[in-house]
């Protein structure tokens, strides 16, 4: 599925996604199927990451292979858990945005 980098307009009240709220002039990244066309305008369409053909993941021929950007920049605290929770991370006591992909990140360094 595309994510979409988008900016909200023309909305009297805020808009909520994913759980935050975002204002007039905000600008975030969503699942294609989150777009809404009235509040919404598209900035920009991020690619699915598709493996190279020599079997790296590896696209954007970047070192982190993901275009430069943080794979958790936007998530929710809530998306975060549910990720530690899927790879068997364990994200400790860990409570806030940066301490679970502090942790997340940690395990996966430890793994490579």
């Amino acid at each position: 599925m595309a994510k979409l980098l988008v900016k909200i307009q023309n909305s009297v009240f805020p808009v909520r996604v994913n759980g935050d709220r975002y204002q007039n002039g905000d600008e975030l990244e969503i699942d294609e199927v989150q777009f809404t066309k009235g509040t919404m305008a598209i900035l920009d369409k991020i690619e699915d990451k598709i493996p190279n053909p020599d079997g790296d993941n590896n696209p954007n021929g970047n070192p982190d292979g993901n275009g430069g950007k943080d794979e958790f920049e936007g998530k929710t605290v809530e998306e975060l858990k549910a990720y530690a929770d899927e790879h068997n991370i364990d994200i400790g006591n860990a409570t806030s945005e940066k301490g679970i992909i502090k942790k997340i990140k940690e395990a996966t360094e430890k793994a490579e």
